[in-house]
């Protein structure tokens, strides 16, 4: 990092009920889930069945009603009022382009103006665009961008980190791996692009490098036992440009996002093909899982709730939404999962999200 940024004077949200010290630095994860289940419009082996998968979609993603989840995941981030946010599976989806009435919401600008009705002060600090579909459906385009988001406080400066690094397929503000899951459908090749993004910050007067990314899931291709070398991949790329990028030397670097990958995960063996997992990749590369650091280590599951997100008691079984330091912190942490009661469902009874999310303050 050539500059540190300072950090603005603060002037709001210092004296909202439930914030974490200031002190301190915190910072938070949140999936914001699609809406559906689109495994079906992958596995679709006849144009009929893809059209029919891909209206089912979007009908169960105009059902999760994001507008109305919005004000719930809102909540959360003004209650603890982290420093920066790392969102993925922010969607944007248009009907010939334009957005409109469920599912065709731009869940960033819903979130946006919903932190804005708390009194909120948060700004889009950076992006970067994953996949970005075209499909048709009935003479029609729905459009399907998803991309993984940074939020900063609005006293927090921010900094895009700079991707002139060799290798990076450089996306808005960051990176899309190498390598991505990919599936041939009667639609249409589709693939899935995922990526991460970082911003450099002054907090408190130290540095910090943020990091937030969505690593593909375990098994893209279920009918592939090697499938899980994807995600890897993308971990093993992602810790390889982290310590190949320049950055202030007293910088603290936070890996935040969705990984797909638990501590439970083991090292597949498949053939000629030794696959470590994302989660240990990231363990046992330098970084410390801050969960591990709070007292009395509960499970603190974060995925999943049922893909309609109606289910009434909470079916989290795993811990796959993390956040990760380079180093170990100076002070206590506090760590605390988020929207995973049942008081944090909406007025409709849906979850905010089908994971939930996790804040720390370090």
């Amino acid at each position: 990092m050539k500059r540190i940024f300072a950090l603005v004077a603060v002037v709001l949200l210092l004296g909202t009920t439930g914030a974490f010290a200031e002190s301190s630095l915190t910072v938070m994860t949140r999936n914001l889930y699609l809406g559906a289940d689109l495994s079906p419009v992958l596995a679709a082996q006849t144009p009929e069945a893809f059209f029919a998968t891909v209206q089912s979609a979007a009908e169960q993603i105009a059902a999760s009603n994001f507008p109305e989840r919005a004000v719930a995941l809102a909540a959360e981030i003004a209650e603890k009022q982290p420093h920066l946010v790392g969102l993925q599976e922010v969607y944007d989806f248009t009907f010939n382009g334009s957005n409109g009435p469920p599912p065709y919401r731009d869940v960033l600008a819903d979130l946006m103006n919903a932190l804005s009705a708390k009194g909120a002060n948060y700004r889009v600090a950076a992006v970067v665009r994953n996949a970005d579909l075209q499909i048709p459906l009935a003479g029609n385009i729905v459009g399907v961008l998803d991309r993984d988001v940074i939020l900063a406080r609005g006293d927090v400066a921010t900094s895009v980190v700079p991707r002139s690094l060799s290798g990076c397929r450089s996306s808005l503000d960051g990176c899309n791996y190498q390598v991505a899951a990919s599936a041939a459908t009667p639609g249409g090749v589709i693939t899935i692009e995922r990526g991460f993004v970082a911003v450099d910050a002054a907090i408190n007067g130290s540095p910090v490098r943020f990091v937030n990314t969505h690593l593909e899931e375990r098994y893209p291709d279920p009918t592939n036992p090697v499938s899980p070398i994807i995600q890897s991949m993308q971990a093993y790329e992602l810790i390889s440009i982290l310590s190949a990028l320049p950055k202030h030397r007293n910088a603290m670097i936070i890996v935040a996002g969705d990984i797909n990958s638990s501590p439970q995960d083991m090292i597949i063996s498949e053939g000629t093909y030794t696959i470590v997992p994302p989660y240990q990749q990231l363990a046992y590369g330098g970084y410390i899982d801050t969960w591990d650091l709070r007292p009395g280590k509960p499970a603190g599951f974060t995925c999943c709730q049922a893909a309609d997100i109606l289910n009434l008691d909470s079916i989290l079984s795993e811990r796959i939404d993390v956040i990760f330091t380079d180093r170990m912190p100076s002070g206590k942490v506090k760590v605390n999962v988020m929207g995973n009661d049942e008081s944090d469902r909406t007025p409709s009874g849906l979850w905010p999200s089908d994971h939930a999310g996790v804040v720390a303050r370090i």
